[in-house]
């Protein structure tokens, strides 16, 4: 009887010990995590406008202020995003996962490679990427 309570035991210590998930962000903190994101995203949309490219609404689905946008690229838009995305070189100025991340992020949803290189050295990214 005493060697499978031991056996329950070591595996419960066994259990306690294994590394856990990395803890989420405060739930305070992600509505002005999203904030951020979206500035940045609002003003890549209107440099893309600028340059007289025609901006996705996806590029804003998601934020606040947008929230009656919905996604317009097709299937293969997307993918063709994703891939651009995947494929794009970091500016110089990118470094760490959470600014590889934001930066990729702004051209899956349809930024421009020229448009998202040039958000990189903003005010507006460096606050998303905190």
């Amino acid at each position: 009887m005493q060697f499978p309570a031991a056996l329950s035991l070591a595996l419960f210590l066994t259990a306690c010990a294994l590394p856990g998930q990395a803890p989420l962000p405060a739930t305070d903190a992600l509505p002005d995590q999203i904030a951020r994101e979206c500035r940045l995203l609002e003003r890549a949309h209107a440099a893309m406008e600028a340059r007289g490219e025609n901006p996705q609404p996806d590029i804003l689905v998601g934020c606040p202020d947008h929230a009656g946008l919905r996604d317009a690229m097709s299937m293969p838009g997307m993918s063709a995003a994703t891939r651009r995305a995947n494929a794009a070189p970091l500016p110089a100025g990118v470094q760490g996962a959470r600014a590889d991340m934001v930066y990729r992020r702004m051209i899956t949803r349809g930024v421009s490679l020229a448009v998202a290189a040039e958000m990189a050295a903003t005010p507006e990214f460096a606050a998303a990427v905190r």
